[in-house]
């Protein structure tokens, strides 16, 4: 299976053509948001666009998406939200948890991170792929290279689960591919020269990641 995935759209139509080009380049079967796919309000184009997909799309919600993204995502033909609720494509099996911390960032969708997480972690198995807006504590998380922003219950999650891959964006500037103990964790933040990530899954192999 191939995935292409991405986060941190902000409501920005031009991405559209980002996202169009990694599906092209991923030659992907699906498309993975990793939350902030809005800013703050609805977007009827970028809406429209996703709906219009070649492939199907699947999300989680981040601190900037309005609680109305999950409520569109129930009705669309296209567009599937992971927010506790596992899927399975081509024998893989996604789920993800939708929102963020507080702090340090403004939030429309706050964790009580305990909670939430303990919801999750039944969900998830070893060769999964999680899907979350915030990176784990320590990896794929430094605000300016410097300062850990990530969350502490996410990296808890993935070491004790152990999924094979942790998709997640949040911090812009620190979007790459790290290892945490047996799953790579891939914050696909967009930017400037930031455009997404191929994900590679083949039965019996390692998964591979590529930062596009």
């Amino acid at each position: 299976m191939r995935l292409y995935a991405a986060s941190d759209l902000h409501g920005k139509y031009r991405y559209g053509e980002t996202i169009k080009d990694g599906i092209r380049r991923s030659r992907a079967d699906a498309v993975v948001l990793a939350g902030d796919i809005l800013n703050y309000r609805r977007n009827p184009d970028l809406l429209r666009f996703l709906e219009d997909l070649s492939v199907p799309v699947f999300l989680v919600r981040g601190n900037s998406d309005p609680a109305f993204l999950e409520r569109w995502a129930a009705q669309s033909r296209n567009v599937r939200s992971l927010h506790l609720a596992p899927r399975v494509l081509d024998g893989v099996g996604l789920v993800g948890l939708s929102g963020t911390l507080p702090l340090p960032f403004h939030s429309r969708v706050g964790w009580h991170e305990p909670r939430m997480l303990r919801r999750l972690s039944p969900l998830v198995q070893a060769g999964m792929i999680v899907v979350a807006h915030p990176p784990p504590r320590g990896c794929r998380d430094r605000v300016l290279g410097r300062w850990p922003a990530g969350s502490r219950g996410v990296s808890r999650l993935v070491r004790k689960t152990a999924p094979a891959v942790m998709v997640c964006g949040h911090i812009h500037e620190a979007a790459g591919v790290e290892r945490l103990g047996d799953t790579l964790v891939v914050n696909c933040a967009l930017g400037p020269d930031r455009l997404g990530a191929q994900i590679v899954l083949e039965d019996g192999r390692e998964p591979s990641v590529e930062m596009l």
